[in-house]
């Protein structure tokens, strides 16, 4: 990884009240609190990754708990099944394999993972580079 430049303290400010402001979004976005937690946000996003575009829009729900690396598999057996619980999350008995289950993105959770994506690019996106503002 290369060195950053060291930036102006204005610019941290700006930066901090930018992921502020996408955090909070984020937590509008699904509608609760519980949901507030950077595990959640893994098991959201990389799900996301995992089915758009992907033949399938199921995954094994096995292969969810490697989506949550910050967490012991015994807690992210928990945290999907509070997303399951919420409706977040649906899941489906393996119709290959009866003893499996496959769980999918519910509809309206792909919505809002999107809408989320978009107002994250579009606030990355609007945040000028102002290089001139790099402290030496």
């Amino acid at each position: 990884m290369n060195k950053p430049q060291k930036q102006a303290d204005a610019r941290r400010r700006q930066f901090i009240q930018l992921l502020n402001n996408t955090d909070q979004y984020w937590v509008d976005i699904l509608g609760n609190q519980l949901f507030h937690d950077l595990n959640y946000y893994d098991l959201f996003t990389h799900m996301w990754l995992r089915l758009n575009g992907a033949s399938c829009d199921a995954v094994q729900k096995s292969e969810l708990y490697q989506l949550m690396p910050n967490i012991s598999q015994r807690t992210a057996v928990k945290y999907v099944q509070i997303a399951i619980d919420h409706g977040l999350l649906i899941e489906h008995i393996d119709p290959k394999d009866l003893r499996f289950r496959r769980i999918t993105m519910s509809a309206d959770l792909r919505q809002k993972i999107e809408l989320f994506l978009d107002y994250s690019i579009s606030v990355f996106e609007a945040l000028p580079l102002q290089a001139d503002q790099a402290v030496p």
